[in-house]
């Protein structure tokens, strides 16, 4: 099943379309598309641990997590630095030493430098390339990205009338592809570096459960575009001229529009405000998601599991003594567990 792909498994366990696109659309939430080898574990993992358990989403927004995590970082003394741009990683002697920030600051470190970041960041911008072994250079330079994401952001007065019944408004997440094949059209699109004619869309309705993070009477709701092209080489339908995401993205985004309103016939005039950020609007943000890939590298067999980051280097360490690397492009990979800080703090504390 861990080199099975979504189509592969779904196809010999089920028959409703219907039900194999439930499976499926999952899969897509890590790079993988229907075809991809891989998949069939992640889908089907996913779907039933949701179906049993259940989804988890931060009461107030996610900024709740990211701060309940800093005040438990500044209980034990812990100092939290923000806008201090790290732009290098100081080495001697083959040892880490600690970081240089953009003023010029040195930050000296007596045990260890962690970095939270992805790979080609890490040894790619603040390492230079001359303090690693060639063979780690060019595994470095191997490391692939997947797929772009845009984030569609709406204020909306109710929310929406969906055609597929009431019962919807009940649910936190719901997925537009609509059917296997579309996943797989629209994925082999966006790696061709088209504007896919009709990319999966994963719907967040987070004020369902949580009324909070509206004004009262009010709601949110936040489209995930998956997956589109890093680097725009054309349309697909031949409509949307211009190769940068700056200057297309409102265009696309109305495409995206066009195709929600098909399942949501009202969503237009329910719409107050709406806030659009491309794949590039994200890598400026968050420089660790290059391309605007949310999972910080494609999590493809050959990328993943013991292969992750790079083959021989999968337990946080890296050429250089007291460098250690966590994050999303680390096992267990993309999400919020937190699971590469826990496993390397056991490591560094037995």
């Amino acid at each position: 099943m861990i080199v099975s792909s979504s189509r592969d498994f779904l196809d010999s366990h089920f028959e409703s379309d219907k039900v194999k696109s439930l499976f499926a659309a999952w899969g897509k939430h890590l790079d993988f598309s229907p075809d991809v080898a891989g998949g069939a574990l992640i889908c089907y993992l996913e779907t039933m641990t949701d179906h049993l358990n259940g989804m988890v989403i931060g009461k107030g927004g996610a900024v709740n997590l990211i701060n309940s995590l800093v005040r438990l970082y500044q209980s034990l003394g812990g100092e939290l630095c923000c806008e201090s741009e790290v732009i290098e990683v100081r080495v001697s002697g083959g040892k880490a030493t600690g970081v240089k920030l953009a003023t010029g600051e040195v930050i000296n470190a007596s045990k260890a430098v962690i970095a939270n970041l992805a790979p080609t960041e890490l040894f790619g911008r603040l390492l230079s390339a001359h303090n690693l072994p060639d063979r780690f250079n060019r595994m470095v330079a191997r490391y692939r990205y997947g797929p772009g994401t845009m984030m569609i952001h709406l204020a909306l007065k109710t929310l929406p009338d969906w055609l597929a019944g009431e019962e919807l408004k009940q649910y936190i997440y719901v997925h537009i592809a609509p059917y296997v094949k579309d996943m797989t059209q629209a994925y082999n699109e966006a790696l061709s570096g088209l504007l896919p004619d009709s990319p999966v869309l994963v719907v967040g309705q987070p004020t369902v459960v949580d009324p909070s993070r509206a004004p009262e009477g009010k709601h949110i709701l936040w489209i995930q575009v998956r997956a589109l092209p890093a680097h725009i080489c054309g349309d697909t339908r031949r409509e949307i001229n211009g190769s940068d995401w700056d200057q297309v993205k409102e265009f696309y985004a109305d495409r995206i529009m066009e195709k929600l309103a098909k399942y949501a016939p009202d969503i237009r005039e329910k719409t107050l405000a709406r806030s659009v950020f491309s794949p590039k609007d994200l890598e400026r943000e968050n420089p660790n998601l290059v391309g605007g890939d949310n999972l910080c590298g494609s999590h493809h067999l050959y990328q993943n599991y013991f292969f992750r980051p790079f083959p021989g280097w999968s337990r946080y360490k890296t050429p250089i003594n007291k460098l250690y690397i966590v994050g999303a492009g680390t096992w267990p990979g993309a999400g919020v567990g937190a699971g590469s800080g826990r496993l390397l703090g056991k490591m560094l504390t037995d």
